[in-house]
């Protein structure tokens, strides 16, 4: 076979793939057309059966297909960035409803993203924003205070971890730097669970310290320096027990 008919016959075996290939997706488009109004059907009839104590307090949005499967976004009333979603694949159901809905991942994920960019605006600050617990497990009250995202940055729902470099490696200035920090979060009304904070020394890359469970309140602590003198001296006095205060020696 020459080299001409060989060209052809390449040719042909690609536009035959090609028009194969094209009828195929033209049918999987109509059987998908065709089969949505039964999927909306076996999708609300999944929806009835399993989330009755919600169907009140949630939007049903349109089954969307996107090869292979369908699926339908499930949104709160109280609030879009609150959702999960169904679905249907080759006559099998499943939802994100415990992890987006029930934990709040996705709402949650939003939040700490909003408080971080919040932070960043309103004082000029670069930080780590920590969710305590997933949705679940808070209270009714604060649930719904989260849900509804109001006055979050003074729910006690989050921790804020940063990193602090210190010039003089004494308690006089790691405490005024801490404290300076703290008050400069509290006079923006945010008021987190606690703070983490990792202080470096920048005159010696081998000495860093982790510091847990600050919260506001180590402004007036009266023994707050004794407390990082303790930390630095890696001494657990009653002092430092009583405060709560936690510390990890990192280097």
């Amino acid at each position: 076979m020459n080299e001409g008919k060989k060209l052809v016959l390449a040719r042909g075996i690609f536009t035959t793939f090609v028009i194969v290939a094209f009828g195929l997706i033209v049918v999987n488009e109509k059987k998908a057309t065709i089969m949505l109004p039964k999927v909306k059907e076996k999708i609300n009839t999944y929806i009835e059966e399993n989330y009755e104590d919600i169907t009140n307090d949630i939007n049903i949005g349109d089954v969307i297909y996107q090869t292979p499967k369908y699926t339908v976004k499930i949104t709160s009333k109280e609030n879009e960035n609150y959702f999960f979603y169904i679905e249907y694949d080759n006559k099998e159901i499943k939802d994100s409803y415990e992890k987006d809905y029930v934990e709040g991942t996705q709402l949650l994920d939003k939040i700490k993203n909003n408080l971080k960019e919040e932070i960043k605006n309103e004082i000029d600050e670069d930080c780590e924003i920590e969710i305590i617990a997933t949705l679940d497990k808070y209270t009714s009250q604060v649930k719904e205070r989260i849900i509804k995202e109001q006055n979050l940055k003074e729910l006690k729902f989050y921790s804020v971890n940063i990193q602090l470099d210190i010039n003089n490696w004494n308690e006089k200035e790691i405490t005024k730097t801490i404290s300076d920090k703290i008050e400069k979060y509290s006079t923006n009304n945010y008021n987190p669970k606690y703070y983490k904070i990792t202080i470096n020394n920048k005159k010696d890359i081998n000495q860093s310290i982790e510091i847990n469970n600050i919260t506001n309140d180590f402004i007036t602590n009266k023994y707050k320096e004794q407390i990082i003198k303790d930390i630095l001296n890696d001494t657990e006095t009653p002092v430092l027990k009583q405060s709560k205060i936690t510390y990890k020696i990192l280097n």
